[in-house]
């Protein structure tokens, strides 16, 4: 069954192993191709946007996007990770959102490989949605979906980070 997620983040990494070791990951499972452009549901004719991969940087940023079964392996990414973030949401037969960040530890993480890479922060969508002034609207109320979608945008306009600053930018990101 699929996880559809709407995702947007950055991972800077120790090594070019570590970079490489995360396309390869995302290639297997048909989010980049062999020219490192984000691909539409793996299809390969269907490129969602060129490449995010700073090579000399060892940086490689998420797009924002809605990704099928990515939310799903986010944590296999951050092995060899220094620093970055994931923002991820979905209403994909739930109503859940979190903010993946590498751990201190990641960076010694051999590339490939798993083990203690990253903290992951849950977040309340109600409790977001109410402080943001959009309210709690209960599933089966008029307009409950679209009221979803809203929280969600601003949940992504809040957290998301500046993917195309981050790339521009002659420096790492910001940390």
């Amino acid at each position: 069954m699929s996880f559809y997620a709407r995702i947007s983040g950055y991972l800077q990494y120790r090594t070019h192993d570590h970079l490489d070791a995360a396309i390869e990951r995302l290639r297997r499972g048909a989010w980049l191709n062999d020219d490192e452009q984000w691909l539409v549901r793996g299809h390969p004719r269907e490129i969602r946007t060129d490449a995010t991969i700073d090579h000399d940087r060892n940086l490689l940023a998420i797009p924002a996007g809605v990704y099928q079964n990515l939310g799903r392996i986010t944590t296999e990414l951050f092995a060899g990770a220094t620093d970055g973030v994931v923002v991820t949401s979905s209403n994909d037969a739930c109503f859940d959102a979190w903010i993946e960040t590498p751990l201190p530890e990641a960076a010694n993480v051999p590339p490939g490989e798993g083990g203690d890479v990253s903290s992951i922060r849950c977040i309340d969508l109600e409790h977001f949605a109410r402080t943001q002034g959009l309210g709690v609207n209960q599933f089966g109320d008029p307009g409950h979906f679209q009221w979803q979608w809203d929280v969600l945008d601003a949940f992504h306009d809040k957290h998301d980070p500046d993917i195309l600053g981050i790339l521009e930018s002659a420096h790492g990101p910001p940390g």
